[in-house]
């Protein structure tokens, strides 16, 4: 489970999707998104799927279904399944 913050930087209202997200380990093995137990990790809040207006942050914990003792080292995150993403270092 990863706590992320995303705030929408842009002039119009776009829609975090945690199932474009992707986690990666110190071998560069990607690991998709759980996004059944991210329902349930993040229930009464509203957070992913939701629109975030220009200027706005919502909170939530993505998911990753990975084998026992997996270090996850990155995340790649999109604001759509179709955008090229950024590599993020997670300590």
């Amino acid at each position: 489970m990863i706590p992320v913050s995303v705030k929408n930087i842009g002039d119009e209202a776009r829609t975090f999707d945690g199932g474009a997200q992707k986690a990666l380990d110190g071998n560069n093995v990607q690991y998709s998104n759980d996004g059944a137990a991210e329902l349930y990790v993040n229930s009464g809040a509203q957070t992913f799927l939701e629109q975030i207006n220009p200027g706005n942050t919502v909170k939530g914990t993505l998911v990753f279904d990975v084998p026992s003792g997996t270090k996850l080292t990155a995340l790649e995150l999109h604001d759509s399944y179709f955008s090229g993403g950024v590599k993020v270092q997670l300590s």
